[in-house]
């Protein structure tokens, strides 16, 4: 898998912010509403004011951020 890139073309992860864990393509996750689904898209944000996508629907929905990374 590639790498994952914000707007600043910096290395970003996807993270559940409640928990702190970092999370990829195929893994479980639950949304404010209580049903689970699995990853299957990520973006990450395309400008500052932006959260990115997870699934097509706001980080936010699935409680997660997109953290840069240093590699």
């Amino acid at each position: 898998m590639s790498t994952l890139k914000n707007y600043r073309n910096m290395p970003v992860k996807l993270v559940h912010v409640p928990t702190g864990k970092s999370l990829t393509f195929g893994d479980a996750i639950t949304d404010f509403r209580g049903e689970t689904t699995t990853i299957n898209s990520m973006r990450p944000p395309h400008k500052s004011s932006s959260a990115g996508f997870v699934n097509n629907f706001y980080a936010s929905v699935y409680f997660c951020e997109y953290v840069e990374i240093d590699e």
